[in-house]
Formats: C-alpha cells, structure tokens, sequence
C-alpha cells in the first residue's frame, strides 16, 4: 500500500502527543480511557497488528465473556469514530484480518520510542569511538521520559517502559564512559543532569559528583550531595541504599574548598541566619554529630540522651499511609524543633520516626521534654487517631552495654542486638 501525505508522529516518551505533519492535534477521549489504550496499542503494535484474544485480555483481563467482546466491538466503533473527528484525512485506519487488528491505512507513521530504540541500536554497534559517542549523546538527549507514564501499570506500558529505561542507560553509560576518557566532564554532567531530571533515584548524581570533582568545582559537588540527601530522606521519607549512602560520604571527603582566609572559611560555616529552637540536620550529619559526641562525653561526663519518637495509629501501629505520613511528619519535625533548646539536635530516621539528642539533661527531664514535643505536636494535630510514642536511652549506657539499638535503615523501629 502506497504510503503518502504528511507523516503521523505519536510522541509516546514523556507523555503523549499527536503531530499530522506540522500540526499538533488531539484526540477527543481521556488518554487513560480504553479507547486510547486501544489506540495506543495497535499503535505500538505496528504493521504485525495484534491479536483480538490478546486484545481483550489488555483491555479486560481473562473474562472472554459475552459482554466483554461486545464491549471490544464498541471501543473499535467508538475509535474510528474518534479518528474521523481529527485532522487526519478520512480513511479506514482500523482494519482486522484473520482475528489481527491494525492501524494504518495510507499513513507513514513515526512513533517516537520506536524511532529512540533503533537509534540507540545503531550508535551502540557503531564501531568508530568518535561517531559513537556523537550518536550516543544524540540519542541520549532525544529521551524525553518514560514510556506513556500516565499508564504505567499496564503489563504492556511497564514491558515497553523498562526496555526503552534500559537502553537509554546503556547508552547513557557508554557516552559518559566514552566522555571520560576525553576529560569532557561538561558534556558529561550535562547528560546526567538531564538522567537526574527524568529518573532522580537511580544514583546519577555519583556520577554528577564525579564530573564536579574532576572540574573542581567542590561546593557544586556539596550542593549535589546536599540536595540528594534531602531528597531521599526528607521530602520522600526513603532512605537510600548502603551503597549509595557509603558512596555519597567518600564523595563528600573527597570535597575540599579552594585556598581562603580564615574569615572566608568562618562565613561559609556560620549559619545564614539566627533559627530559634532544635537543629534540624539530614541523617547523614547526625550520624557524624552523634559520633563525635559520644567521643566528647568520654572526657567531659556529659549526660546525653538519645530520643527515638515515632508516629502511630491509635493501636499504636507505625503510620504509614503516605498521605497522612506527609502532613503529620511535617507537624511532628515543627513539634520537635519549637520544644527544644539551640543546643538539641534531631534529624528524620524513617518515614514516620524522627531521632533526637538531648544534651545536658538528667533522665527524669526526658519525660517533661517529650510531654513538650507531644504539646505541640497535639497543638497542630489533635486527632487522637494519630499517637506519638517515644523510646530515650543514654549515649553512656548505649556504650557501655553495646547498645541494645543500632542505627539502620531497612526498617521501622530500632533493631535489637
């Protein structure tokens, strides 16, 4: 069949979009809805077509009833009918034969993560270093994001999403490697950058850090290292593998700053502004600062307690639904920080639990601090459906005993050695 016109573009990384040459269009249904996931899969699908019986099973599980087909007999009308209402010239686009469904008619058609896997194909088998690494960079700023994001719990979406996530790292890695070797750290933070902007969890920033330190620009490095931190442990209550935390600290003793007088050093240490109450610092900085307490205690006889609160259901079940989490964790951080002295130090240790050290304070004035937190925790949520507990030990019995908790980060509570 001859094909002719304007080319059909369906951009499917990203989000979606529709182009009949020049011009965007839309189509006039939700893009969740199974008239485009039928659409989209015969796009997907390609000249091969798709099967009816596999079809069904996309748009209606394993219930090959009646009413199902009819169903699907009514999604085929109400597409065509769709396209009809577009800018794209009247044709039979829907045609079945032999049980295989398939979209084209007269189009030329380019579907974006189609044309993003053929090309990342053959950058990655080019031979030539020069040429490869062009064509690798090419392909690497032509992915837009993930494959159809808003449908991503579709079997099919999730199959194709992985594939298209996987090539875009191989050729990812193989251009930043081929970089490297060149000393093109510009170009290489560049486009893990970007990565960084489409898939923040997946430890970019390693290599974003690395691009930095061999450029020396060291406080950039900090702000990466800063700001990924908080990203896993604040705003999203994860906490990042072991790997990736040891990797982030080697980076982070790896930055030094430039040759400054002592006034320079003093001004990037103070803090910005006067903030009355705890200080808040990323789990990270707390570890630090509890170790170099419990050195500090052994010559001064300091008393110092380690505080453990922790959100709960009214059973007392760790909270965890992630809408309330959010809101009453913020509550609970703002709690902590305006009961508590300058001196205190807490950070957030898990999506519902917040650690806290108090310093300077006998055993019986753990209580009254924590009656002082839960005040004005109440203050800004006074649902009894959400409960505070707390857990206090002392840094010298935690040492003398080996403690009976240690710091970890693949659960809930404090283990117990």
């Amino acid at each position: 069949m001859e094909k002719k016109g304007p080319v059909f573009t369906a951009n499917m990384l990203g989000g979606l979009s529709f182009y009949y040459g020049e011009e965007l269009f839309t189509i006039k249904c939700n893009n969740t809805s199974k008239v485009m996931q039928l659409f989209l899969m015969l796009l997907e699908a390609g000249e091969e077509g798709m099967p009816r019986v596999q079809l069904l099973e996309s748009l209606y599980g394993r219930d090959d009833t009646q009413d199902t087909k009819n169903a699907f007999r009514i999604l085929v009308f109400r597409l065509r009918r769709l396209l009809e209402d577009t800018i794209i010239p009247p044709d039979d686009y829907v045609t079945v034969e032999k049980g295989i469904y398939r979209f084209g008619g007269h189009l030329t058609i380019h579907i974006d993560n189609k044309i993003f896997l053929a090309n990342a194909d053959e950058a990655l088998k080019m031979e030539d270093k020069e040429e490869r690494l062009e064509a690798l960079k090419k392909v690497c700023e032509s992915y837009s994001g993930e494959f159809l994001p808003f449908l991503s719990n579709e079997e099919w979406v999730a199959v194709e999403s992985t594939r298209c996530k996987e090539m875009y790292f191989s050729c990812l890695r193989e251009a930043c490697s081929l970089l490297k070797e060149n000393g093109r750290y510009e170009e290489m933070l560049e486009l893990c950058s970007r990565a960084i902007e489409i898939y923040p969890f997946e430890e970019w920033q390693l290599v974003q850090i690395d691009c930095l330190l061999a450029m020396n620009r060291y406080k950039e490095a900090l702000k990466v290292y800063e700001d990924a931190t908080t990203l896993f442990f604040e705003e999203l209550g994860l906490s990042p593998s072991e790997k990736m935390l040891a990797r982030f600290r080697a980076m982070s003793g790896q930055i030094h700053y430039a040759m400054g007088t002592l006034t320079d050093i003093k001004d990037s240490l103070k803090e910005k502004e006067f903030i009355p109450g705890a200080y808040y610092c990323s789990y990270p900085s707390f570890i630090d600062s509890y170790r170099i307490i419990v050195r500090m205690i052994e010559r001064s006889g300091q008393s110092v307690f380690l505080m453990l609160c922790t959100l709960t259901d009214s059973k007392g079940n760790p909270l965890e639904k992630e809408e309330l989490l959010a809101e009453h964790a913020s509550d609970l951080s703002q709690a902590i920080c305006k009961s508590l002295r300058r001196g205190d130090l807490y950070t957030r240790y898990s999506p519902n639990q917040f650690l806290v050290l108090l310093m300077g304070i006998k055993q019986e004035d753990c209580e009254l601090t924590f009656r002082r937190i839960n005040a004005k925790f109440r203050e800004m949520c006074p649902s009894q459906r959400i409960q505070l507990r707390y857990y206090v030990s002392s840094i010298a019995e935690i040492r003398k005993e080996k403690s009976n908790i240690r710091f970890g980060t693949s659960g809930n509570h404090w283990k117990k050695q």
